[in-house]
């Protein structure tokens, strides 16, 4: 039984496979992927983020260690010190001071007093900074820290850290205390100029300066504030806390790439990002699944389609790491210029994780038909035209499509009448050794062996892969032919077996090349006129004398080879004339004898009667030469010009 998958079949063996494959997927994605999605956006907030222009009118007053050097003492803080501060900054008249100070203890009780008149009295509306049990603060402490200057609008000073690092990614918007909503120290200043908070946390807004450092902020040391003009502070948010290296210091995004050091900001400087965010309106949009996912699913569908493909294993991973790519440059993009967040690490730790098993599963489909193929293929093709068909095993498909090729057909003369007379073990051993040594040279000059009949064998060039050189190719498969037949008579004879010469048709021309006989019966084989040529002039050696007869088509695919004219035939069964020739080995002898030969050919072709004298010049000088003493013969029954018209095969 096989089990579906949009991937396709598979067999269910694979199947456990397939479920341990997704296990460890998700199991790696609920793993890394938060920590990941986490650490990309505090890359991103740090970067690109389009927030980098914070609004003029906040302005932060610092108590630090310069201002502590003033104070009679360093803790707790001089609440008559403060006391003076924020009369000052009342005096400029500012839209809002914020005490980002926890009032949760006395001190001297005289200043403690002065501290909260002042605070009650202020013309600005003034938040104090409050908290409550959930901060861990005990009865004693909010029990004072209620009494403390109680008309004062509150405000939780409290920050959201993440449980894993302790980065401050989000708002905190406040909380429900004794039964009723307390807004958070930025919402409640944010309310006193008529701006509203939502009660739902927001993902924290932190404003950048140009490259990835926090944003320069208006801030004042305490110690100068005091004597400052009043134009510093009129009209504008004044936020008053500490920036003390061990006191209220919180890690933020921008120590990913500031370090831990630069990267903890002020906790006054983190309320001033989260009320700017409120003035401005910024906000970090996050899209439903839809939207949120859309990008990645159709990236995914493109890359698991790609990494289906029978294409090269290079090109898989390019287009999916491409894809990746391009789908993140594009969520950054949105991110830079709209501030939209969207998921980018789950999402790729899928796509990746999918593509990447639909490739082994396509890998191990290649595999199988890689090994069909070779085993198909091996004993009777060149390794490199299997290797082709390995690469492009869509080829091998059932039909055929028309093809430029070269055949090659060959023969061994006289090899029925030597099974006639010999035993049948050794007429088999002796044609196993003749086609073992015929096939072998067919392969090593990249030949495609269609079939064996007998003691013939067919071949091809051209197909299944493409060879532009195919009419060279079978012209050396000829002559090495040629050569392997003289020496196998040669050795048989020594045997006490005759055999005569091994006959070579080569036609080229177009054919249909496919695999032919259904789906059972795998036969890849070429049909065409084009095939029937090759057979005919393989035949047309026994009524010429030659040993091989090559086409027009073939002989004038080089010039580096030594050919002499056979002639123009009409082969058995054919209407068109083909002109025929004979391929010899290169060699001085050779060369002499063809250019001889040509010039008697060109006389019977022109049908001059002094032919035959020619040729009988040339019978003399080569008695063994089977073409001259065919041409001779012609001439001596009054026949005339090179055209022959063969009856037989």
């Amino acid at each position: 039984m096989a089990v579906f998958t949009p991937i396709g079949m598979v067999q269910k063996g694979r199947l456990l496979a397939s479920l341990g494959f997704f296990f460890i997927l998700g199991a790696c994605i609920a793993t890394f992927s938060p920590s990941g999605e986490k650490l990309l956006r505090d890359v991103l907030m740090t970067t690109i983020s389009p927030f980098v222009a914070p609004p003029t009118d906040i302005v932060i007053v610092t108590i630090t260690e310069q201002t502590l050097e003033r104070f009679p003492y360093r803790s707790p803080l001089d609440r008559g010190a403060l006391a003076d501060l924020v009369q000052r900054i009342d005096k400029a008249h500012p839209r809002t001071i914020g005490i980002d100070l926890l009032f949760d203890q006395p001190t001297e009780a005289e200043k403690d007093r002065r501290l909260a008149e002042v605070i009650e009295a202020a013309e600005s509306p003034v938040i104090v900074a409050s908290a409550s049990h959930d901060d861990d603060l005990t009865d004693k402490q909010l029990s004072y820290l209620s009494r403390f200057a109680p008309s004062a609008i509150r405000g939780l000073a409290a920050l959201s850290h993440d449980r894993v690092d302790a980065v401050v990614r989000e708002e905190f918007p406040g909380r429900v205390v004794n039964g009723n909503w307390q807004p958070s120290f930025s919402s409640a200043l944010a309310q006193t100029a008529g701006i509203s908070a939502s009660q739902a946390a927001e993902k924290m807004v932190y404003y950048r300066a140009t490259g990835i450092h926090p944003a320069r902020w208006t801030i004042y040391p305490a110690h100068a504030a005091a004597f400052a003009p009043p134009a510093w502070f009129a009209g504008k948010f004044v936020l008053i806390g500490v920036d003390l290296p061990l006191q209220d210091r919180h890690a933020t995004p921008f120590a990913v790439l500031n370090g831990s050091v630069a990267g903890a900001l002020p906790g006054v400087v983190i309320h001033a990002n989260a009320l700017a965010r409120l003035i401005k309106g910024d906000k970090i949009i996050t899209p439903g699944a839809v939207a949120a996912f859309g990008p990645f699913v159709l990236a995914t569908a493109l890359c698991i389609w790609v990494a289906w493909l029978r294409i090269s294993v290079l090109v898989k991973p390019m287009v999916i790491i491409g894809a990746v790519v391009s789908v993140l440059i594009l969520e950054a993009t949105a991110f830079a210029k709209a501030g939209i967040l969207l998921p980018m690490v789950a999402p790729s730790m899928l796509l990746l994780g999918l593509s990447g098993f639909v490739a082994i599963l396509a890998w191990h489909r290649d595999s199988k038909e890689r090994r069909f193929v070779q085993n198909a293929f091996s004993q009777y093709l060149s390794p490199a035209v299997v290797a082709e068909l390995v690469s492009k095993p869509a080829s091998l498909r059932l039909g055929g499509s028309e093809r430029l090729i070269t055949c090659v057909f060959t023969d061994l003369e006289g090899f029925t009448s030597l099974g006639e007379r010999t035993e049948p073990e050794v007429f088999a051993a002796v044609l196993n050794e003749y086609l073992d040594a015929v096939c072998g040279l067919f392969i090593e000059h990249g030949a495609t062996i269609d079939k064996l009949i007998g003691d013939a064998v067919i071949g091809f060039f051209g197909a299944p892969g493409v060879q532009e050189d195919q009419a060279e190719r079978a012209l050396k498969l000829t002559l090495a032919t040629v050569a392997m037949s003289r020496r196998f008579r040669t050795d048989v004879k020594s045997r006490g077996h005759d055999v005569g010469v091994t006959r070579i048709g080569v036609h080229r021309g177009p054919a249909v090349v496919g695999n032919f006989g259904g789906n059972r019966f795998f036969n890849y084989t070429a049909m065409g006129d084009t095939v029937n040529t090759a057979a005919r002039l393989e035949g047309a050696n026994k009524f010429l004398g030659t040993m091989n007869c090559i086409s027009e088509e073939v002989a004038n695919s080089s010039d580096d080879y030594l050919l002499r004219p056979s002639g123009v035939l009409c082969l058995k069964g054919k209407t068109e004339w083909i002109s025929a020739f004979e391929l010899l080995e290169d060699g001085r002898m050779n060369r002499e004898m063809v250019e001889a030969y040509s010039q008697a050919y060109l006389l019977m072709s022109a049908r001059d009667k002094t032919a035959a004298a020619a040729f009988a010049s040339l019978a003399i000088q080569y008695p063994n030469d089977g073409l001259v003493a065919y041409h001779l013969g012609r001439l001596k029954q009054g026949e005339a010009g090179d055209r022959i018209y063969l009856e037989g095969k």
